[in-house]
């Protein structure tokens, strides 16, 4: 019965690390738009913050978003493997 239980966790947890792919690739273009935001505003105060910020939101905003889904998605496959494994332990 421990062996069912482990091959849901695993492919529950498989499944929610697909899904995360989509919401974390929308946070990352978020976020670098924001820091480009917050650069443009920090230009006259601090100009040594408001070079990180750039570099930091280009960064951000240049990363490809299928890169991040096709880890994401790997990896949740594998967890969705390791599931199947156990339930050959349940049999």
């Amino acid at each position: 019965m421990g062996s069912l239980i482990i091959a849901i966790l695993f492919w529950l947890a498989g499944i929610a690390l697909m899904l995360a792919g989509y919401t974390l690739t929308r946070k990352m273009k978020a976020a670098g738009r924001h820091l480009l935001i917050h650069a443009e505003h920090e230009k006259g105060k601090d100009n040594s913050a408001s070079i990180a910020m750039i570099i930091e939101g280009k960064i951000l905003k240049y990363i490809p978003g299928y890169l991040v889904q096709i880890i994401t998605n790997v990896s949740g496959s594998i967890l969705i493997t390791f599931g199947f494994v156990a339930l050959a332990f349940y049999w």
